[in-house]
């Protein structure tokens, strides 16, 4: 607000003054309005969600892939070529040897013959 001539102001003061009205309506007019305010607040929520969506479906798909391609590779290496193992083994489940040849035993059609060796190997015949 401008300063009426007639109060009795020192010129510095006056000029003080003067800039402190300048100063204030430059600021007023630098100040966001509601509008803008609104929109920032719309903006980061939206980033926001965004970001919720992206990481939901990054643990929904990618992470799971991640974790058995490295499983898998993890596995693989360690199981490469021979298998040695230095105490018992034991087996909750069936141990199968796809590859493997066999002869059907007459007495029981889903059953083959095996052999293990003095040395502890197993085998089937041929």
């Amino acid at each position: 607000m401008p300063i009426d001539p007639r109060t009795p102001v020192g010129d510095y003061d006056r000029i003080a003054i003067e800039f402190k009205a300048l100063k204030d309506r430059l600021s007023e007019l630098e100040s966001p309005t509601g509008t803008q305010v609104f929109r920032t607040v719309a903006k980061l929520e939206a980033l926001v969600n965004d970001i919720q969506a992206e990481l939901a479906d990054f643990i929904a798909n990618d992470v799971e892939t991640i974790v058995d391609q490295r499983v898998a590779i993890a596995l693989a290496s360690w199981f490469s070529g021979s298998v040695s193992i230095g105490g018992n083994l034991f087996v909750n489940g069936t141990v199968t040897a796809p590859g493997a040849r066999s002869t059907p035993l007459s007495s029981a059609p889903n059953r083959v013959t095996a052999w293990l060796a003095g040395d502890g190997r197993l085998g089937h015949t041929s």
